[in-house]
């Protein structure tokens, strides 16, 4: 399925709209993750303007795309919203790692 390998995308409005209310949420420094448990895997990064220009937006999603897909396979099956904040763009990719990882941790979305 393309780079994301077994994931793939959120595109419905009312998909986030479920996820968004249901789901586990876990703020840390680089993002809001959100985390439903759920029989197939989904994924997506948003990045609002508040992050920068689009430049700085398409960087801080393919950073956080790449640290997700860094440990896809210690992840649960379910699915996977994280919205990128401000501060990403100061942080460097072990960082952002780390954060996402400890985000994961803590909602239980590891195995």
């Amino acid at each position: 399925m393309g780079c994301l390998g077994n994931f793939a995308p959120i595109n419905e409005a009312k998909e986030f709209k479920y996820i968004y209310e249901n789901a586990k949420k876990w703020h840390c420094e680089c993002a809001v993750v959100y985390f439903l448990p759920f029989n197939e895997d989904k994924f997506t990064v948003v990045a609002s303007k508040k992050v920068g220009n689009a430049v700085k937006r398409n960087l801080s999603k393919r950073l956080i795309r790449a640290a997700f897909l860094s440990f896809k396979d210690e992840l649960e099956t379910g699915k996977y919203i994280i919205i990128a904040k401000s501060k990403i763009g100061e942080l460097k990719y072990d960082d952002i790692c780390k954060n996402l990882k400890w985000s994961f941790k803590k909602m239980g979305a590891l195995r």
